[in-house]
């Protein structure tokens, strides 16, 4: 019997260790990310905030990334930019343009997220996601025949994104191709696209049209 209360003896006593070798930062960006699971947005801020100020092993980036995340939730667009900026000081590549390009978006400066989607492009001319990106700008601005040449581009280097397949697929149904657009949008279902009628029902909208 005394060897059964040993082990969770043991636990706590390595527990307590491994905890004393972390970082006071490393438990503040703990801290914080029990936060934002919570979605107690301010408090997370504060805590990644902390972990800036202290001895810690994950990157300022890392940490300026996760604020801008607690920005973004609350739909703080321009406080958002502001830390995912910082990021972009010593860490210009593809993707930290291309999450800029997207809250510009999010902010409706399509002008400016459409120059950061081509930063991202420029940065790596294999990012699927800034092809879709720029695709799903292009098509909400009615520029179709440009947004179906980047979907296209990102589907032929990543074929498994949904989304891509039915932005795809209302492209093609607004050039009146509903045969490639039928192909894009049983893709997009068989991938379980989880807003799928709503693509269905604007294909339908296009045929009708197409017909009268």
């Amino acid at each position: 019997m005394k060897g059964l209360r040993i082990f969770p003896v043991l636990l706590i006593l390595t527990s307590l260790i491994f905890c004393s070798c972390l970082e006071k930062g490393d438990i503040a960006v703990q801290q914080g990310a029990a936060y934002f699971q919570r979605r107690e947005f301010t408090s997370a801020e504060n805590a990644f905030k902390m972990a800036l100020t202290v001895e810690c092993s994950y990157p300022p980036e890392d940490i300026y990334i996760m604020i801008a995340n607690c920005r973004s939730q609350q739909e703080d667009w321009d406080g958002a930019l502001e830390w995912r900026g910082k990021v972009l000081e010593t860490r210009r590549d593809a993707e930290n343009l291309l999450n800029m390009g997207l809250i510009y978006r999010l902010k409706k400066d399509d002008k400016t997220a459409e120059d950061f989607f081509k930063q991202a492009l420029d940065a790596d001319s294999g990012s699927s996601d800034a092809y879709a990106s720029l695709g799903a700008l292009y098509l909400s601005q009615g520029r179709i025949e440009d947004a179906a040449a980047m979907l296209e581009k990102s589907l032929d280097i990543n074929d498994r994104p949904a989304i891509v397949h039915a932005d795809l697929a209302i492209c093609y149904g607004r050039l009146k191709d509903f045969t490639r657009a039928e192909e894009e949008i049983s893709i997009a279902a068989e991938r379980k696209l989880p807003n799928i009628e709503k693509f269905r029902r604007e294909l339908t909208d296009l045929e009708n049209d197409a017909q009268n």
